[in-house]
């Protein structure tokens, strides 16, 4: 699945509630509390779209962020902000006048493309002008939407709409960074392909990994988004590195400086950052904190 999997930070967000939004209040949620000698942290593995069903989240959580200091994001993406990062969006993610796919993409996979867009009816001219990192971003977006899944009900969307006046908002990547990291892909013909594929059969291949979120399942959640997908697919090997390994040591020394200082601090990241060996937990342990199920 590394077609949509490696799309992550953002990636896992589009990737997680492909399924049917049945759950309860009590889910646990990949949810971890860490305490610092006059600061705590309160850290949630999210997802970025999902169905209004998914609420109201555990007590405990939301109680954590109402007692909060500050809601930490990788972006904020409230108000103007979220159309700053559309913006960019457009103007990086646009090819240069007189270039159109035709020229990213080999025959066999503008074929499967257009075959794709043919079977949602919807024509490859409004599609042309992206260059293949956008193009599939846009095709996972409406392709989730196909499903009812809606960005307003994501984790971060949830808590943003929130927010106390007296609560601060924190990132810890800038939009220009995101932006980059998610339009710049090598093999770019090759994700795209494959791309297709998955998001075919989204609806048979995605329920393991809700499964797994729900219950705060880090080896599983570790298993199906990433051990697997790294062995199987070696070629993409520089690009976990850049969209998780390096990511997640900045997005741990960042929490690592907060519990340094003093505050309570309700973090929010992609749920694929918080697992495996080089995942944000681990770093964090081997830093000498203790992480605790909240």
């Amino acid at each position: 699945m590394i077609g949509q999997r490696v799309l992550s930070g953002c990636a896992v967000a589009l990737l997680l509630l492909v399924v049917p939004s049945v759950r309860g209040a009590q889910d646990p949620l990949p949810v971890f509390s860490v305490a610092g000698n006059q600061a705590s942290v309160v850290l949630l593995g999210s997802v970025h779209m999902a169905y209004e069903t998914l609420y109201p989240l555990r007590p405990a959580i939301e109680e954590a962020f109402s007692a909060a200091d500050a809601l930490v994001v990788e972006v904020d993406v409230s108000g103007t902000n979220g159309a700053r990062i559309q913006q960019l969006f457009l103007e990086q993610g646009t090819l240069p006048p007189g270039q159109s796919l035709q020229d990213q993409l080999s025959d066999e996979s503008l074929t499967a493309l257009e075959a794709y867009l043919s079977r949602r009816s919807l024509a490859l001219e409004h599609f042309e002008g992206l260059k293949p990192g956008l193009l599939v971003l846009s095709l996972s977006s409406l392709r989730l939407e196909e499903f009812g899944l809606d960005m307003r009900w994501g984790i971060e969307q949830h808590f943003l709409r929130q927010l106390a006046p007296a609560q601060a908002v924190l990132e810890l990547e800038s939009a220009e960074q995101q932006v980059a990291l998610l339009l710049d892909f090598p093999e770019a013909d090759q994700l795209l392909a494959q791309n297709l594929r998955e998001l075919e059969q989204a609806e048979n291949t995605l329920l393991p990994i809700y499964r797994a979120w729900l219950d705060g399942d880090l080896d599983e959640l570790d298993r199906l988004l990433l051990r697997e997908e790294r062995a199987a697919n070696p070629e993409f090997e520089p690009v976990y590195e850049r969209l998780y390994d390096q990511r997640n040591a900045a997005m741990a020394a960042r929490v690592q400086e907060l519990l340094a200082g003093e505050g309570r601090y309700f973090v929010i990241v992609g749920a694929g950052h918080l697992v495996g060996e080089r995942g944000i937990i681990r770093l964090l342990e081997r830093a000498g904190f203790s992480l605790q199920p909240l």
